[in-house]
């Protein structure tokens, strides 16, 4: 099974394959805020500091996003967008 690291408190959560990370981040009280849900607002942006290849492909709504923001640096996701498929460590 999956672990995802939040790095600002070092808190690590083991998860199951294909969960949503907006999931894993709700569920532990991480303070990241979510706002719409659908990648459209950018409110869940989150650093990526290991895993990349670990989560979910980034789609249209998201890269559109990502660009708007000038956060499409292969750097940061949407956290409402991404599924975890391996180990992942993440910052607010």
């Amino acid at each position: 099974m999956p672990n995802v690291t939040f790095s600002n408190s070092g808190q690590n959560v083991e998860v199951e394959k294909g969960e949503s990370l907006q999931n894993v981040i709700q569920d532990n009280g991480w303070p990241i805020p979510f706002g719409c849900g659908t990648g459209i607002c950018g409110t869940c942006l989150v650093r990526v500091l290991k895993g990349k290849e670990n989560l979910s492909p980034i789609d249209e709504t998201e890269k559109q996003t990502l660009d708007a923001m000038g956060s499409n640096d292969g750097e940061h996701r949407l956290a409402c967008k991404c599924l975890v498929q391996g180990d992942v460590t993440v910052e607010q």
